[in-house]
């Protein structure tokens, strides 16, 4: 079993968004991205000598639109496709009306040109995954990694030791640059998200992959680093919140960009965060804290 980086080339920019090839008895894809992506999704598979008709299964992370908007769009192509995905989740492809709803509140008019259109997915192509149960896919088992959103998956390629965490492991947009944790609204949960960092302690996986971006090693570190990463990020924000002072969404901002541009040309890091803002972290943070206190 082999597992490739894909890179789907989001809008033109290399480095942001990360699909994984699973080469494994039964081929699959984790993640193929948004609509938006779906040539770029193509053309990565072509480099590694891979056509969309050699996918036999999809395996989602979650639903939103940056890992999963493009999945209908392959299974209307792909008649012997199965998408997998989490059983709280498996409503959303199936009918993802409330799905988009829910993606145009946050980026407002930029949804249609970051996302693209989104296709439902027969529910006879969908097999649903529930914690607990057998992984059907042959080599590969699936851990449930709550937090980022209550449905997330992670998977292991058992005979690789390769871990394709979704965003359970947070950002990381280079190797050697500071993780941070994507919080947008309206779902992130983070007691369980502590929790899954610690369930995942167990895991030790020889190199793991996270789809903002890459591929990346010293996954015990990060594990840590990602920790305390949120942990720095709730507190904050709750600061702000008791102060009633919300100045500080734009410094965190703008620390962010300027952390990463260390390792990123500036030009590329602004691109990423214009799609993923971390002002839009801030907010499903706060949003978070507010329903919870």
């Amino acid at each position: 079993m082999t597992v490739a980086p894909i890179d789907v080339v989001h809008l033109g920019l290399r480095g942001a968004i990360s699909a994984y090839w699973i080469d494994g008895p039964e081929p699959a894809i984790v993640d193929p991205g948004p609509s938006t992506s779906l040539d770029g999704l193509e053309a990565g598979l072509a480099e590694i000598g891979v056509g969309l008709s050699d996918i036999q299964h999809v395996l989602l992370t979650h639903v939103h639109l940056d890992h999963a908007g493009g999945t209908g769009h392959l299974v209307s192509r792909l008649p012997h496709l199965q998408v997998h995905v989490h059983l709280d989740g498996a409503p959303h492809m199936a009918d993802p009306e409330r799905l988009v709803a829910s993606t145009r509140r946050t980026f407002g008019e930029a949804h249609d040109r970051l996302w693209g259109d989104v296709l439902p997915v027969p529910k006879e192509r969908i097999q649903a995954w529930e914690p607990g149960g057998r992984f059907p896919v042959p080599g590969v088992r699936a851990f449930a990694t709550p937090g980022h959103i209550p449905h997330h998956v992670s998977f292991l390629a058992e005979a690789d030791g390769f871990f394709v965490a979704g965003d359970a492991m947070g950002v990381i947009l280079a190797p050697g640059a500071p993780t941070y944790p994507p919080t947008p609204p309206p779902s992130v949960d983070v007691p369980a998200w502590l929790e899954t960092l610690g369930d995942l302690g167990s895991v030790d996986p020889d190199a793991f992959g996270v789809s903002h971006f890459g591929v990346h090693d010293d996954f015990a570190g990060r594990l840590s680093e990602m920790r305390d990463r949120l942990v720095a990020l709730r507190d904050r924000v709750e600061a702000a919140l008791a102060s009633g002072d919300d100045s500080d969404r734009d410094v965190y901002e703008r620390e962010v960009r300027e952390a990463i541009s260390v390792f990123r040309p500036e030009d590329e890091v602004g691109k990423y965060f214009d799609a993923f803002s971390a002002a839009v972290d801030w907010d499903g943070m706060k949003l978070y804290l507010t329903r919870n206190s």
